[in-house]
């Protein structure tokens, strides 16, 4: 079964974005410390968080077109008593902003004067899809990186969550903003927003009795998850009372281990999707360590050849897990 998934690089879900520019309007709001730096920030502050423009548009500044030296800028501010959040655009820009996020503001909080407050930094990146060098997923590069937050919020409540939390939090948080999951992933849920979600805490999403199996997933490949389940539900002789553990992870790092172990101790499989390249990812180091320390658990990996995205947005959907590879998976267990 083939049904790759709709990749439209200039078709972006609204629903996750609305929900970023209401975190960061009622954490400005409350907090005059918060500014928005960027390339365009102003022009993006009138499409995705108008208030703020009309609010605040003090506090939304437009910067060269210099993601290294933006960041870098963010990192001086936030000496200054500023809490920045810096808008990357797409997560391929990131490679520009390596040396100032992983080698400055990823250790600003450690070397800092005795007595001097803890800085706070949020790096908000897009994941697309629009080829080689726009669609690329780089979240396990910054996991690795001490002094580094990663969150990849799947929906909007915890899109609107986790960008409250990260404001609030001491340190330098890398938030991705998944926005090719479609706004027809959300129906039937409810949108409003509750308020913070901790970092380090997964959340658990489709619960079927006791769960068979139990499936960890983040960002684009946690609704491919869903659905995959869903049908394979209803494929599945009901009187064996088969189901899963769906866990969205939402935070990549911390992540959370409790979570995690306390289901596997219900069936002992994990079954890892990912939407990201499988060597050297984020399920590797999840399967490492539950590895090393629950060795009687089996596991099975599905994820992203590492290959170079193709050009056409159509071809990089098919490099996602599908739907019968997902319920082929659950069902060698």
């Amino acid at each position: 079964m083939r049904a790759p998934l709709k990749a439209d690089p200039f078709s972006r879900n609204h629903l996750i974005r609305d929900a970023i520019g209401a975190a960061l309007y009622d954490a400005m709001k409350a907090d005059p410390a918060i500014h928005l730096f960027g390339e365009g920030a102003e022009i993006k502050m009138h499409f995705d968080a108008p208030q703020i423009e009309k609010e605040l548009p003090d506090r939304a500044h437009t910067l060269p077109i210099s993601e290294d030296g933006n960041v870098n800028f963010a990192v001086g501010a936030s000496l200054l008593g500023v809490k920045p959040v810096v808008d990357i655009i797409t997560a391929d820009f990131l490679y520009r902003a390596m040396d100032s996020i992983c080698n400055t503001a990823a250790k600003l909080n450690f070397v800092q004067v005795e007595g001097e407050p803890p800085r706070t930094i949020v790096i908000r990146a897009e994941f697309l899809m629009g080829g080689p060098t726009t669609g690329q997923r780089p979240e396990a590069l910054f996991c690795h990186i001490p002094g580094l937050n990663v969150v990849v919020p799947s929906t909007p409540r915890d899109a609107y969550g986790l960008m409250r939390t990260a404001l609030a939090t001491p340190g330098v948080t890398i938030f991705f903003e998944d926005r090719m999951i479609p706004d027809s992933e959300f129906a039937g849920e409810d949108l409003e927003y509750s308020g913070p979600v901790p970092l380090g805490v997964g959340r658990l999403r489709q619960l079927g009795g006791k769960g068979t199996v139990t499936v960890l997933s983040y960002g684009l490949a946690r609704p491919l998850m869903e659905k995959a389940l869903r049908d394979w539900r209803m494929d599945v002789d009901l009187s064996i009372k088969l189901s899963a553990d769906l866990i969205d992870l939402r935070s990549l790092y911390p992540i959370d281990w409790g979570m995690i172990k306390f289901y596997l101790a219900r069936n002992g499989n994990l079954l890892i999707i990912e939407p990201d390249v499988r060597y050297g990812g984020i399920g590797a180091e999840i399967a490492a360590t539950i590895c090393e320390e629950l060795p009687h658990v089996k596991i099975k990996r599905l994820g992203v050849l590492r290959a170079t995205i193709p050009a056409n947005p159509a071809l990089h959907g098919t490099m996602l897990p599908t739907e019968q590879e997902i319920i082929d998976a659950i069902n060698s267990f």
